[in-house]
């Protein structure tokens, strides 16, 4: 069975600027010369919101240290057990998920 990986590939795919007749369309379709542009965005806010929400995630643990200690002893205690059922729930869980996104 391949599996397909295609966030690595859409990362290794080039990116080709627009030619001149692309960046300035003359096609009737879409708005007309009329309607009006919607504001543009406040550069400085979103920069602002950005760094508070690096900040955040900086100073935000990735796993919960406590858990894993807990689950190390019982491991190397020999009284850590798996549930096989919960385990196979999550891959049938994963395997829908991934198959719904195609």
């Amino acid at each position: 069975m391949k599996i397909n990986d295609n966030l690595k590939t859409a990362l290794n795919t080039v990116v080709e600027k627009p030619t001149a007749s692309e960046s300035n369309p003359t096609s009737t379709i879409g708005p007309s010369s009329n309607s009006v542009n919607p504001p543009a965005a406040d550069i400085t806010t979103l920069s602002s919101q950005l760094q508070a929400l690096q900040a955040t995630i900086a100073n935000s643990p990735v796993f919960d240290s406590k858990k894993v200690d807990m689950i190390r002893s019982e491991i190397e205690s020999g009284q850590f057990s798996v549930d096989s059922g919960k385990v196979a729930d999550g891959m049938v869980q994963d395997a829908i998920a991934f198959l719904k996104s195609k």
